[in-house]
């Protein structure tokens, strides 16, 4: 097996974002252009819906592509929800039917299209092009590498975050929590007020949200030494800290922290609660600041912000659950690379990445001269919170799709009652199943 390389983004990227600065839904899509009708096509398969705001952004991008590359080529959209994404392109790679480049996610995810040799490796038109590859942030390849060799390039990086209704905290008197015994503080607060502290979604399909929400909570517990066991191997799924985050959740869900129900909703009927102001904070990633800026009734997007959430261990504050992420690779059905090559590399321009930070909050891979007159409040809310992201921990479902996808199936339990130390016993020896 090929062995990827992780570098862990701390708050040193995140500076130097500064000097320079998810994903959901949808339907079958096609980008207009002024390519003439006997363009070469290309066709790109994205992970987002119409309703995801930040997919005009990228419509707008390909669209500048066809207008103005010269290699008479034509690239037409396909975007696929998040709920049908992994199936649908797994489908497609068994058949031999994938598209010419496709949305993927790095680490364990990418890595089995590289060992199926389903995917071109991009190092030599990086090598090629200094320019290009000295645009991005350090280390930022480095989940897409394998063998030492770049697979995916990346349009974004991303990072969990808690959105909160600043006039709901003004109207109780709260502040925003430095400390995991504030947050509890904070939430029991706006219960005993009638108010629902957080929006959390957790059907089938909202999984990783879930387990997302308890990683979090580990990486506050243990820090990156936990995460960093379990991702080689060395730790145990069913270790005192995970256990540990496993139950604190399982606490706040019987203190009726989450929505009523909240495990049959939808991210995007939380999303709409949040934004309708029938809870306090609303539990997701960087990558719903565009659809909470442009929803039409959002209470208020000026009332909207956001917080990195509290280590429930002081000494654990910064480490945080986030990764590269919207990277895009080149398979193998690609008849024309180059022009592959020459889109990535205009997606990745900064022409590109400035549309996507200031019209949609997309935290760029890239490092650049930021305006801060142009960025929202909402986003430059986030930007700001990033100087205090020491380490990041990606999800487990991109470190490894199986066991990812266990655990993420474990936290669904857990959120319905499971005893949390039996779901993670019976996980652990799931992974040392696979091991033998």
């Amino acid at each position: 097996m090929k062995k990827f390389t992780v570098c862990l983004l701390i708050g040193a990227m995140a500076a130097s974002m500064l000097t320079g600065c998810g994903s959901n839904g949808g339907s079958s899509d096609s980008s207009d252009s002024k390519a003439d009708s006997s363009s070469e096509t290309m066709t790109i398969m994205m992970n987002g819906s119409d309703s995801d705001a930040f997919m005009e952004g990228y419509r707008k991008i390909v669209d500048g592509f066809n207008e103005s590359n010269e290699y008479g080529v034509k690239v037409e959209i396909q975007n696929i929800t998040n709920a049908d994404y992994k199936t649908k392109l797994t489908t497609m790679m068994a058949s031999d039917s994938e598209p010419d480049i496709i949305f993927t996610w790095p680490l364990g995810y990418l890595e089995n299209f590289v060992n199926g040799d389903k995917v071109v490796s991009i190092q030599k038109y990086l090598d090629e092009d200094e320019d290009w590859k000295n645009s991005f942030n350090g280390g930022i390849l480095d989940p897409l590498t394998y063998d030492g060799e770049v697979y995916a390039i990346p349009t974004q990086q991303s990072t969990a975050i808690m959105y909160y209704n600043k006039a709901i905290f003004d109207k109780y008197g709260l502040e925003v929590p430095t400390t995991y015994d504030e947050y509890v503080q904070v939430c029991d607060t706006l219960k005993e007020n009638g108010v629902t502290p957080v929006a959390l979604a957790s059907t089938a399909d909202d999984a990783w949200l879930v387990s997302q929400y308890i990683q979090q909570l580990s990486d506050g517990i243990k820090g990156e030494d936990l995460f960093n066991s379990l991702k080689d191997g060395t730790g145990k799924w069913n270790d005192e800290g995970m256990v540990e985050a496993g139950k604190l959740f399982q606490e706040e869900v019987n203190k009726g922290y989450f929505e009523d129900g909240f495990t049959g909703v939808s991210r995007e009927e939380a999303q709409l609660q949040f934004a309708n102001g029938q809870t306090a904070m609303y539990f997701n990633g960087c990558w719903e600041i565009s659809n909470l800026d442009k929803k039409e009734n959002a209470a208020e997007a000026e009332n909207i912000s956001c917080f990195l959430m509290p280590a429930v261990n002081e000494e654990y504050a910064g480490v945080e659950v986030g990764s590269v992420d919207t990277s895009y690779a080149i398979t193998k059905n690609c008849k024309n690379v180059d022009a592959a090559v020459a889109l990535l590399k205009y997606m990745t321009n900064e022409e590109s990445t400035s549309l996507l930070l200031y019209d949609y909050g997309r935290t760029p891979s890239t490092n650049f001269d930021i305006d801060n007159s142009k960025l929202t409040p909402l986003c430059a809310d986030f930007i700001n919170l990033l100087g205090d992201v020491k380490v990041q921990t990606p999800w487990f479902d991109r470190v490894d799709t199986d066991l990812g996808n266990e655990f993420n199936n474990t936290t669904i339990g857990i959120a319905n009652g499971d005893d949390v130390q039996e779901a993670f016993d019976t996980l652990q020896s799931y992974a040392e199943s696979k091991s033998k």
